[in-house]
């Protein structure tokens, strides 16, 4: 913590002058030039603290260290000069693939979901590896407003931590408290309105999603083993409900893309944070309502853990569709989209007035509402008609 909150003002310095910072774009919400390299601070501040208190309780230390830094710097290099999404990806098997053959961070059980226990190594490498690349770009892709992938982080790291102390997983323990301690300096930082205000960037966003990804495996693999805090039964249930935000909203997204037609990784605004600012909050408000619904998620699973892997998963999907709905009805009323002359469906796969999603937006920006009318004007004149370029922070 210590270490992110003594770097960030001077990173934030740095940045401004070589001008390293996030320009305003047509697919991006903020106004005005950002610099866009928190995730260094993040990156030392969990880094330090982890090499200075986790050292003495985690094997394979070195193997784990050596795969952060290698996201770290893939990270970086995007945020300053732009990476391919494949050759991030094809960075982000190796990290895997180095986790698995070095490390014993990897799944080895399926806690009996269909039946299965144990799988052999050729599966556990598959599963690792595919859910490491997918939490990973999950991540990535919620990190469209201030506050909101670091709260998401902090929730989960919290929840995980939490859980690693009482089952006497010091290390595993001091990490989360290093992730979560950088996160909160960060988030003061990304959440101000001044000088000082900074992104994390793809440096953070990688490093940050595998890092949980990591806690996740370690979680499900402590369950699995004979001495948790308290034995679960739906332990990757629970471990989905702590990361459901990222997890749920690119499904969503994605099931809406193919039937639609369009390609999976196809950049829109369709994303649940692109919604809550549709519907009329500010970036805190909707930081906030997320952060509250991830929450309820996970206290829900470790509540009705007991009902098994399939029917607690279940629970959690109607849960966060229950909880999105809402979101929908509310934006359709605000954007005029004649609901009642549609069938239901239409309601979630509409594409009126999507090319005009950041109509109203400009206002919101800065926290302050304004007629429909007046901040429709503001955004035609303001944001191109045009869809291109990836989601990222503020995107």
């Amino acid at each position: 913590m210590c270490v992110s909150l003594y770097s960030l003002p001077k990173i934030v310095r740095v940045a401004r002058h070589r001008k390293l910072s996030d320009p305003p774009g047509t697919h991006k919400i903020h106004r005005s030039e950002i610099p866009a390299l928190g995730g260094v601070a993040i990156f030392g501040g969990f880094s330090f603290g982890l090499l200075l208190a986790g050292s003495r309780f985690m094997t394979g230390l070195p193997f784990l260290t050596a795969t952060v830094i290698m996201l770290f710097f893939i990270g970086l290099k995007d945020d300053m000069i732009t990476v391919s999404p494949w050759k991030k990806i094809i960075f982000q098997v190796a990290a895997g693939t180095i986790l698995f053959l070095f490390t014993d961070l990897k799944f080895t059980d399926l806690h009996g979901f269909l039946g299965i226990r144990h799988i052999p190594v050729w599966a556990s490498f598959a599963l690792t590896v595919f859910l490491i690349v997918i939490i990973i770009n999950s991540f990535n892709l919620i990190d469209g407003i201030d506050g909101l992938a670091a709260s998401v982080g902090i929730i989960a790291s919290a929840a995980f931590g939490t859980w690693f102390w009482l089952s006497g997983d010091r290390g595993f323990a001091i990490a989360s408290a290093a992730l979560a301690g950088s996160l909160m300096v960060f988030m003061g930082f990304n959440l101000s309105n001044g000088r000082n205000k900074i992104f994390m960037g793809d440096t953070g966003s990688l490093v940050i999603g595998f890092i949980l990804t990591v806690m996740a495996i370690r979680f499900n693999e402590i369950n699995a083993g004979p001495s948790p805090f308290i034995r679960l039964h739906s332990s990757p249930s629970v471990s989905i409900a702590v990361l459901i935000v990222p997890l749920f909203d690119s499904l969503r997204v994605i099931i809406i893309r193919l039937i639609r037609r369009q390609p999976p990784m196809k950049a829109d605004n369709r994303h649940i944070h692109h919604l809550l600012l549709r519907a009329g909050l500010n970036h805190r408000r909707a930081t906030l309502l997320i952060a509250a619904a991830n929450i309820l998620v996970i206290a829900t699973a470790f509540l009705l853990d007991g009902l098994g892997i399939f029917r607690l998963g279940s629970v959690i999907l109607l849960l966060c569709t229950a909880l999105t709905v809402p979101v929908y009805i509310k934006v359709a009323k605000r954007e005029n989209w004649g609901i009642l002359n549609k069938k239901a469906w239409r309601l979630i796969l509409s594409d009126q007035k999507e090319m005009d999603v950041y109509r109203n937006l400009v206002v919101i920006i800065d926290g302050h509402r304004a007629k429909p009318a007046e901040a429709g004007q503001l955004a035609e004149a303001a944001v191109p008609h045009t869809e291109s370029g990836g989601v990222n922070q503020n995107t």
